[in-house]
C-alpha cells in the first residue's frame, strides 16, 4: 500500500539542542500508527516536522510542502477553547460558511448550514456531542471529541492524535478508541501517540519507538506490551549497568497499599532486611488524595514519607496525578482527604502563598518562565528575590551583596551573561539554570523540584544531580516529581509510580524495569511481595 506520508532519517535543532537526530516513520492509509517514547524523546518535534509546522535541518519527506500541510490535521494533548461561546461557533472559527457571497450580506454568517455539517460529521463518526454546549462546560471526553470533529471537518488525509485518552475515565477512553477505529476503517492515515503502552497494543496496527531523538525500531504488528515497555527502556538498564552508588537488585517496597504483588520473587530480599521506617521524616504523605473539578480527575490516596538525607522520586505522566500534585503544592488545589505532615506538624489542606518557603520548603515548579521568573527583570533581581533580608536589611538595598550573590549562583551553575542583563535575553536553558540555583542556594529543610532535567544540557544535569546531593547529604529531603523515568533513576533513591491518578508502587531506583512497567499501568507482579 502506498504511504500517504513517509520520513526518512529526520534531524532537527534548535541552537545547541538536538531534538531529533534521526527519525523515520510511515504512515498508510486506513491504519493507526503508534509513536511510543519518553518525555524529551522528540515526539513532538517530529510532529511538527510531520505536520508542516516546521521543516527539518536534513532528511526527507514524502509529500512536501505545501500538500503535506493541508492534507494533515492534529489533535492536541491539551486541545484549547474559546470558553463563553458555544462549540460549534468555536469549531467553524476561521472556515464560517457564508450566507451569501454578496459583498452587503457575506459577513453574515450561516450557522444553520454549519451545525448540519458538523452534525453529519459527527454522525459518521459515531461522536456524541452537544454543538449547542458552551465550550467552557465541557468535561474532558466533550474537548477531546469537539477537537477530533474540528480536526475531521478539514477532511484529513493523515490524524495526528496525541495523547487522546489520558487523564479520561475508563468508560470514555472506550468513547474515543471507538472513534478512532472508526477513523481508520474510513481509510485515514493515524499516527497515534501514547505513554499508554497496553493502549498501544491493543489500538495500534504498527509502532515505533522514539529514544533519545531516534527512531530505533518499527514493528507490525505491535509487539505485546511488556515488550515493548522491555525495549522502550533497555537503553536505561545499561546505563544503570555503570551508574556509582546502586545496588544490584534494590527492594520493590510496598506502596500505599493498591500495587500489584506477587507471592514470588526471587531476587528480592526478605522482609526482615528491609529498611525501618523513619522515627519522624522531614516530609509525610498520609492517604492523600486530590480531585480536580475542572477535569473530574482524582490522584490517591497517595502515601509515603521522605527521610532526611535521601531523594525521593514521584513519577507517571503529567496528567496521571503529577499536574495535580504540583497544582496543590504551587497553592493552586485543596486536598480532598488526608494530610501533609513537614517534621511532624500537619499543613493546611489549601496552601496559602509562601506557606512553603516559610517552612524552609523550596519549590521550583515545572513552568519556570511563568512561576518562577520575572522575565522582564534583571538577573540580578530573578536571583534575589527570594533574599529579601540579605539585600534588603531595615528596607534598604545593599548593591555589594545583590552583587556577590548573583556572581556565586551564575558560577554555581556556569551561567554566563551579565547581572544587569533583562532575564528575557537569555535562553531558555539559562532561565532555567537561574531559577534552580537561586532555589538550591537556600540550604532548604525540603527542596520539592518538578521536571527538574527539562530543558537543561547534559553538563547542567550533572551540576543538577550533584547539587541535589550535597543538599541530602547535609540532612535536606529532596523530592522530584517528573515525567521522565531517566531522570527520577538517576536523581532519586525511591520512586513513587503513578499511572491513572493510583500509586502502582513505590521501588528503589535501581528496579527500572518494575518502574518502566508501572509507569506504562503494566502488571509488576514478579516484583518483590
Amino acid at each position: 500500500m502506498v504511504p500517504v506520508l513517509a520520513a526518512e532519517q529526520l534531524r532537527k535543532e534548535y541552537g545547541q539542542v538536538q531534538a531529533l537526530l534521526d527519525a523515520s516513520i510511515t504512515l498508510r492509509p486506513g491504519a493507526i500508527h503508534g509513536l511510543v517514547g519518553e518525555n524529551g524523546a522528540g515526539k513532538t518535534t517530529l510532529v511538527r516536522l510531520l505536520a508542516g509546522m516546521e521543516e527539518p535541518d536534513s532528511g526527507s519527506l514524502f509529500p512536501a510542502l505545501p500538500q503535506r500541510r493541508s492534507d494533515c490535521a492534529v489533535v492536541p494533548q491539551y486541545p484549547r477553547m474559546a470558553p463563553s461561546i458555544p462549540v460549534l461557533q468555536n469549531l467553524i472559527i476561521g472556515s464560517e460558511p457564508r450566507r451569501s457571497s454578496h459583498p452587503l450580506l457575506r459577513l453574515l454568517i450561516d450557522e444553520g448550514r454549519a451545525k448540519r455539517r458538523m452534525e453529519a460529521i459527527a454522525e459518521r463518526f459515531d461522536i456524541q456531542l452537544d454543538l449547542g454546549k458552551r465550550a467552557g462546560s465541557l468535561n474532558g471526553t466533550e474537548l477531546r471529541l469537539a477537537a477530533l470533529l474540528a480536526a475531521l471537518a478539514h477532511e484529513p488525509a493523515i490524524l495526528i492524535l496525541d495523547e487522546p485518552t489520558v487523564g479520561l475515565a475508563a468508560t470514555d477512553q472506550e468513547r474515543v478508541l471507538a472513534t478512532v477505529r472508526a477513523l481508520r476503517a474510513e481509510g485515514i492515515a493515524i499516527l497515534y501517540i501514547s505513554h499508554d503502552l497496553a493502549e498501544i497494543s491493543r489500538i495500534a496496527d504498527s509502532v515505533t519507538i522514539l529514544i533519545q531523538g531516534r527512531s530505533t525500531d518499527t514493528f507490525d504488528p505491535v509487539p505485546e506490551p511488556h515488550r515493548l515497555a522491555s525495549i522502550l527502556f533497555d537503553h536505561r538498564r545499561q546505563d544503570e549497568r555503570h551508574r556509582a552508588g546502586k545496588s544490584d537488585g534494590g527492594p520493590d517496597e510496598g506502596g500505599n497499599g493498591r500495587e500489584r504483588r506477587s507471592e514470588s520473587a526471587p531476587d528480592c530480599p526478605a522482609e526482615s532486611e528491609r529498611p525501618a521506617e523513619p522515627a519522624q521524616a522531614v516530609i509525610a504523605f498520609e492517604e492523600v488524595s486530590l480531585y480536580d473539578r475542572y477535569s473530574g480527575r482524582t490522584l490517591g490516596p497517595l502515601s509515603f514519607s521522605l527521610e532526611p538525607g535521601t531523594i525521593t522520586a514521584v513519577t507517571g505522566v503529567r496528567e496521571a496525578g503529577l499536574d495535580l500534585l504540583e497544582q496543590y503544592l504551587s497553592g493552586e488545589g485543596e486536598l480532598s482527604s488526608g494530610a501533609i505532615r513537614i517534621a511532624g506538624h500537619r499543613i493546611p489542606a489549601q496552601l496559602a502563598p509562601g506557606t512553603l518557603r516559610r517552612q524552609g520548603i523550596a519549590f521550583v515548579p515545572s513552568d519556570r518562565f511563568e512561576r518562577a521568573a520575572a522575565l522582564e527583570g534583571s538577573v540580578e533581581e530573578n536571583a534575589t528575590v527570594t533574599d529579601r533580608l540579605q539585600i534588603h536589611p531595615r528596607g534598604i538595598r545593599t548593591p555589594g551583596e545583590a552583587q556577590a550573590l548573583t556572581r556565586r549562583l551564575l558560577d554555581r551553575f556556569d551561567i554566563r551573561t551579565h547581572r544587569h542583563m533583562p532575564l528575557r535575553s537569555l535562553s531558555g536553558g539559562m532561565i532555567q539554570k537561574l531559577i534552580l540555583a537561586r532555589e538550591l542556594d537556600t540550604n532548604p529543610r525540603v527542596c520539592i523540584i518538578a521536571e527538574p532535567t527539562a530543558g537543561l544540557d547534559l553538563q547542567s544535569q550533572r551540576i543538577l544531580l550533584d547539587s541535589l546531593r550535597e543538599i541530602a547529604a547535609a540532612g535536606a529531603g529532596v523530592l522530584i516529581l517528573s515525567s521522565s523515568i531517566d531522570a527520577v533513576t538517576t536523581l532519586a533513591q525511591q520512586v513513587v509510580v503513578l499511572h491513572d491518578g493510583i500509586v502502582q508502587g513505590i521501588f528503589s531506583a535501581d528496579r527500572s524495569d518494575l518502574i518502566a512497567r508501572a509507569f506504562a499501568g503494566l502488571d509488576t507482579s514478579e516484583g518483590c511481595p
